[in-house]
């Protein structure tokens, strides 16, 4: 028998009984009961054990005692016990709300309420945010707060659970009181009443409030970038670095000054604004001078929001109109993939540490394939040369080179930390599960809609009170270009 330790994801499992003198799969099948895991997806490897990736036949016997043993994989997903049959008719509304039989409802319009109505259904859809506000309302007792950003929080929760248990629009007019009273911006008026806003702004005020009433809230969006200023009129200068934090990230669509630059997909709008030149005063040189600027992901969040800068301020000094300036929207089609790869945008430090489990995957990928070939090159062979046809690649697809086992080794020693909230095996894939659009030619006016991904390919529209089904290559349609509704807020999640 020996003790040792298994890491999967965040959990540690110590003092772990192995009898080293059975096999390797009753030992993958304890596993599979206390981390969910199946045998078939378990990749386990530890340093003095066994060589590469254990097999299922590896024998045991020279484990070492207090092992460290590193577990990649994903559980599967337990199903629910079996219950009795309840019929739709029989529930109550609120009931056939919460059990999903219905649409979701939407928001009423309160008057140009649109950019929030969208956005807010956007963050909806990330539940360890819900669980933050539960807790700022569970907390509060109903009682005031010196802070007023846990009025505005316990106003959300609420706002968000009759939203749940409600098979009509609701009128979000407590939420709307609130965000004009801390947030006087939003309560601007002209003639005609409460004037349109901007979605962008709305979440940055959402994500403030939120993070002051519950803290935790702050690493859900929380990006840590590191920029480096490098004078480009001297090379003996040493180049300086620092840290940041946004809560966002930005897909330059203009393309810069004089518009040489054309921006078609999401990830040349994000290269373009971690790259550029700043002009600043040079000790060295004693004068100003041209610094490169370079941006790069040190850290990165459970959550991404990305914002396509479509609206920019242009200056109209012959106008009688609008002497000071005007504000236009960019109407260029931006594509948006549907899983997003951050991995070229991060530092050398975390791309070296994603890069070890995007090898093994990549190699898992390349074994699996030369294995289906050679499936197809033995299926006209007799029965018993099919046979060593197919098992051989089998058997190569569980080895893994010298490179990739130091890697992996390397990677054991130092634990992969992308971020708070993700897998020691991220690899930089989002998922995007969220679109805030603009309609309109108009930056102060037009519409607001969100669309929000509910399963798979199923997507609910909600266009305020109304609320339809759509599916994704309906999404991905809107790039912009034209009258249709185009992408201006895009929330991605962690994939793994």
């Amino acid at each position: 028998m020996a003790k040792v330790t298994v890491k999967w994801n965040k959990q540690t499992f110590d003092d772990l009984e192995v009898d080293t003198g059975a096999s390797a799969l009753t030992f993958k099948q304890r596993l599979e009961e206390l981390t969910g895991v199946p045998v078939a997806r378990q990749k386990l490897m530890c340093r003095g054990g066994w060589k590469g990736i254990l097999k299922d036949d590896t024998s045991l016997e020279n484990l070492p005692n207090g092992a460290d043993i590193r577990l990649m994989g994903t559980a599967e997903v337990v199903k629910e016990p079996v219950k009795a049959a309840t019929f739709v008719e029989d529930l109550s509304a609120a009931e056939q709300a919460a059990a999903g039989e219905t649409l979701p409802a939407g928001f009423v319009n309160l008057g140009n309420t649109c950019y929030m109505n969208s956005t807010l259904q956007c963050l909806r859809a990330v539940p360890e945010l819900r669980t933050s506000l539960r807790g700022v309302m569970s907390n509060s007792g109903g009682q005031p707060s010196a802070n007023p950003s846990n009025a505005f929080a316990r106003t959300l929760a609420q706002t968000f659970e009759v939203l749940d248990s409600s098979v009509e629009a609701v009128p979000p007019a407590a939420f709307v009181e609130v965000l004009r009273r801390l947030e006087p911006q939003f309560a601007e008026r002209n003639q005609r009443g409460y004037m349109q806003q901007d979605a962008q702004e709305l979440f940055g005020a959402v994500y403030r409030h939120v993070a002051s009433a519950a803290t935790e809230t702050k690493d859900f969006f929380s990006i840590t970038i590191e920029e480096e200023l490098k004078n480009t009129e001297a090379e003996e200068e040493p180049s300086v670095k620092k840290e940041d934090k946004l809560n966002m990230l930005v897909c330059n669509i203009q393309g810069g000054t004089g518009n040489t630059i054309k921006i078609d997909h999401l990830q040349e709008g994000l290269s373009l604004g971690m790259e550029g030149e700043v002009e600043k005063f040079s000790e060295v040189l004693n004068r100003n001078a041209i610094y490169k600027r370079s941006v790069k992901l040190k850290r990165l969040p459970k959550y991404i929001c990305i914002q396509f800068m479509r609206f920019f301020w242009k200056a109209t000094p012959n106008s009688r109109d609008h002497p000071n300036g005007i504000k236009c929207k960019i109407m260029r089609p931006v594509t948006f993939p549907e899983v997003l790869d951050v991995y070229d945008f991060c530092t050398d430090d975390l791309k070296e540490r994603m890069k070890v489990y995007r090898d093994v995957e990549d190699k898992g990928i390349l074994d699996h394939n030369e294995g289906e070939e050679a499936k197809e090159a033995a299926a006209g062979e007799k029965a018993g040369e099919e046979k060593g046809a197919v098992d051989e690649p089998a058997g190569e697809a569980m080895e893994m080179d010298d490179e990739l086992k130091a890697a992996m080794e390397m990677s054991m020693q130092v634990p992969v930390d992308a971020g708070p909230g993700l897998p020691d095996d991220f690899q930089g894939n989002y998922e995007i599960f969220g679109v805030v659009t603009h309609k309109g030619r108009e930056a102060d006016a037009g519409h607001y809609i969100g669309w929000v991904r509910q399963e798979q390919d199923k997507w609910t529209v909600f266009d305020d009170d109304h609320v339809e089904e759509v599916d994704t290559p309906a999404i991905l349609n809107l790039k912009g270009g034209g009258d249709w509704h185009m992408a201006y807020l895009a929330f991605y999640r962690a994939k793994n």
